[in-house]
């Protein structure tokens, strides 16, 4: 093999792994996905009184759900240690979730006061997931 026959295997070789390494960045879009979603349902939660819309709410989130489930396992790339990267940003929104829940549940419904701020901060460890692992 000649030395420019290298250097060209060597650039094949790069940016096939770049476009590899693209392609696999799909966890990012499933955090931003999620989090919108999670911030969505948080707010509709606690500013919604109708609980035929709600039990809606719950269905939509249970479509989305399996929607984004088939999607992901549509992508045949996966980067290593995407799972252990992105759990904690799922337990942190989930997390946060219970904890605006338990907080505002009773009081607070209808209070945009409360629940646009506190459907943002739900929303906030996948979003900041979604940044992270787009870098990783």
């Amino acid at each position: 093999m000649t030395p420019e026959a290298a250097r060209d295997a060597l650039r094949s070789a790069t940016n096939a792994s770049q476009r590899l390494r693209a392609r696999a960045r799909w966890a990012s879009t499933k955090l931003v996905v999620f989090g919108v979603s999670i911030g969505l349902v948080t707010a509709s939660v606690g500013l919604i009184e109708s609980k035929l819309l709600k039990a809606a709410v719950f269905a939509a989130w249970g479509v989305l759900v399996v929607v984004m489930t088939v999607w992901e396992r549509s992508r045949l790339a996966h980067l290593s240690g995407t799972r252990q990267r992105i759990n904690p940003y799922w337990v942190g929104s989930f997390a946060l979730y219970g904890v605006a829940l338990a907080v505002g549940a009773s009081e607070t419904i209808g209070d945009l006061a409360y629940w646009l701020p506190a459907s943002v901060i739900v929303a906030l460890p996948m979003l900041i997931g979604a940044l992270r692992e787009r870098h990783a």
